[in-house]
């Protein structure tokens, strides 16, 4: 739905620490006051989360914490040179 509503591409990926993060992709760049473009994607996402915390009470950062934790050590893993170099 976001991704029609401002002409934009969206997914998540790993960076380099293993921590996921939303890219956002279009040839419009969008602006602060634009309804299409990566800005105007990025607004609706950071809306989204806002209104999700304030639905949730205002905590927020318990499942997100919770999450991470519990994909953390699968990550580790797979990113330990021992691992990998005595596969």
């Amino acid at each position: 739905r976001m991704e029609q509503e401002t002409g934009t591409y969206m997914f998540m990926a790993l960076d380099a620490r293993g921590e996921e993060r939303l890219i956002i992709f279009s040839h419009d760049p969008g602006s602060k006051t634009a309804s299409v473009g990566r800005m105007a994607a990025e607004r609706l996402v950071n809306e989204m989360i806002q209104e999700k915390l304030r639905d949730d009470g205002g905590g927020g950062r318990g499942r997100s914490d919770s999450r991470s934790r519990s994909r953390s050590p699968s990550r580790r893993g797979r990113r330990s040179p021992s691992r990998r170099g005595g596969g």
